[in-house]
């Protein structure tokens, strides 16, 4: 195993850097560092993926550090991807053989760990997301509710605004006939009247006429 593995380090397919030092037991976990007072939370913009920050959801989860994490091993698979499957088998038990300080057991210990906080949170995220689609669902009901009621006042006001315009129409119509006809009741009445006083007028003067002392008796 070990010659294998000099072997795929010479040929530049494996490189054995130095495995990582697991945290003391009894040294506290150490917590990332707040940001700045002026630093404003990356808001993402409308249609934009938010990115995750797979360090912060595997230590929400509670996943313990390892000696050889499981992106390690993934590195290690993808810088081997030009053998065949067997033969990166081999070279993978190589490195394992002939380095003490991991197992192969570690980075799939680690692997699944980090696939069931992957898994919880994106079970988290849907939770949201149908909290969110609740919530969304409830204020568009009290929109269009909203809405329905306004819309109906408003309606109900302009059709009692155009009877109050049709009553209003009405009433003027009648009492502008009213008016006109009593005024041409008024002008033919007075017309009548008129013509009878000049009528009459005419008959007075006749009378003086008729039996009036003449021109000749007044001169005398």
């Amino acid at each position: 195993m070990k010659g294998m593995l000099n072997f795929l380090e010479k040929a530049g397919l494996v490189t054995r850097d130095a495995p990582a030092q697991p945290a003391p037991p009894d040294a506290p976990p150490q917590a990332a560092a707040p940001p700045p007072p002026d630093a404003a939370p990356p808001v993402a913009a409308a249609g934009e993926a938010v990115p995750m920050q797979l360090d912060q959801i595997y230590a929400s989860a509670g996943v313990p550090p390892s000696v050889y994490p499981a992106e390690r091993l993934l590195r290690l698979v993808d810088g081997l991807g030009a053998m065949d499957e067997a033969t990166r088998l081999m070279a993978i038990k190589a490195m394992d053989a002939a380095d003490e300080s991991w197992s192969i057991d570690d980075p799939l210990a680690d692997a699944a760990a980090k696939v069931q906080a992957l898994a919880r949170h994106a079970d988290g995220l849907q939770h949201d997301l149908q909290t969110l689609e609740s919530e969304t669902q409830a204020r568009l009901q009290a929109v269009a509710a909203r809405r329905e009621q306004v819309v109906g006042d408003i309606r109900r006001q302009i059709a009692e605004l155009e009877a109050l315009v049709e009553r209003e129409l009405t009433r003027s119509a009648q009492e502008t006939a009213t008016h006109e006809a009593g005024l041409q009741a008024a002008r033919q009445q007075t017309a009548q009247q008129v013509a009878s006083l000049a009528q009459t007028s005419q008959r007075l003067q006749g009378l003086s006429r008729q039996f009036g002392p003449s021109a000749a008796d007044r001169k005398e």
